[in-house]
């Protein structure tokens, strides 16, 4: 039988995201892209799921491969109508497979998410993470401050009722720990999109802090320079930034995946947007979260997936230097 030399189909090969390089920490260097799953999920979870979620985008996201596999013809920018060279994301986009922390203890797994996470940003490589539920957060920014503070930009996602909420509370945010950890300061904080309206109170300390919050709505009047200069002002105080990107962010009627349903969240259109934007800045590690793949979605290849990685190419794209901006999302 003689050996196949076109690409190769879509669910054939060696799963990767979307079709990268399968690779180790030692061949990571500055400007890499690294992706890295992290199956995690809280056994008080009372939907579980969330620990399937880095194979599912993985799955997804082979249909996006071209991007990734010099094998294929350059693709085409939709907003724009023109073709674009993505040769260079096969050099710089690579998939470092799963963290191994099924089976381990909580404290257990969330020294090897940490560690992995610091070996990333050491070799000043930016890091994808996919989640896994929102307790990787905590471990994976530990992996990025290393003993420092760090900015954080949250998109979607809960807010804590104060700074000071709780940590024994099942409810709390993650970005309560965050705070409470000193991790993060509340001043080195933006929060795009939440997923239920903040409280009087942190909405107040916010604004004393001159720390940033915008709706769904508000970010839709913005341009794309004002969402950039989000994520530029907090890199320019010389700290690691971290954006977590929590599903919840997007409208509940076009994934319908999503535990908590959320009618005022971002189109697609939006969040694609806000992530070219904030990839502007120097930003250390993306944190994909609340994606439960074995929440029923509207579609065979489920909605929500593909929704993710949509906006991940914008995301790529921009952090690669390949476009500057989906210029037609301002109109």
């Amino acid at each position: 039988m003689p050996l196949r030399t076109a690409p190769i189909p879509r669910m054939a090969g060696h799963l990767s995201f979307m079709r990268s390089v399968r690779a180790n920490f030692e061949d990571l260097s500055s400007g890499s892209l690294a992706v890295i799953g992290a199956p995690m999920e809280d056994s008080n979870n009372l939907k579980s799921g969330a620990r399937f979620s880095p194979l599912a985008i993985r799955e997804t996201s082979v249909y996006f491969g071209w991007y990734a596999n010099p094998q294929f013809s350059n693709p085409i920018n939709i907003d724009e109508l023109e073709l674009f060279d993505t040769s260079s994301i096969n050099e710089q986009l690579f998939d470092l497979g799963d963290i191994p922390i099924l089976g381990q203890t909580k404290f257990k797994a969330d020294e090897l998410i940490t560690r992995s996470i610091e070996e990333v940003y050491k070799r000043n490589a930016t890091s994808i993470v996919l989640g896994g539920d929102s307790s990787i957060i905590a471990p994976v920014s530990r992996g990025i401050a290393e003993g420092k503070s760090a900015a954080y930009i949250q998109i979607g996602g809960k807010t804590p009722g104060t700074s000071n909420t709780e940590l024994s509370q099942q409810t709390s945010a993650p970005l309560a720990s965050l705070l409470a950890s000193g991790k993060v300061k509340l001043k080195d904080t933006c929060i795009l999109a939440p997923s239920e309206n903040p409280s009087v109170e942190f909405i107040k300390e916010l604004t004393d802090t001159s720390a940033k919050i915008f709706s769904s709505n508000q970010l839709n009047n913005m341009d794309s320079n004002e969402i950039s200069d989000l994520s530029l002002t907090l890199s320019n105080r010389n700290l690691p930034v971290i954006v977590n990107l929590d599903l919840s962010s997007v409208s509940s009627e076009l994934h319908g995946m999503s535990d908590k349903p959320v009618f005022n969240g971002m189109s697609l259109k939006l969040l694609r947007r806000v992530l070219v934007a904030i990839a502007r800045a120097p930003i250390a590690t993306l944190i994909l979260t609340g994606h439960n793949p074995t929440v029923n979605g509207l579609s065979i290849v489920k909605t929500g997936q593909r929704l993710i990685v949509t906006a991940l190419v914008g995301y790529l794209c921009s952090r690669l230097g390949l476009i500057n901006d989906f210029k037609s999302n301002d109109n």
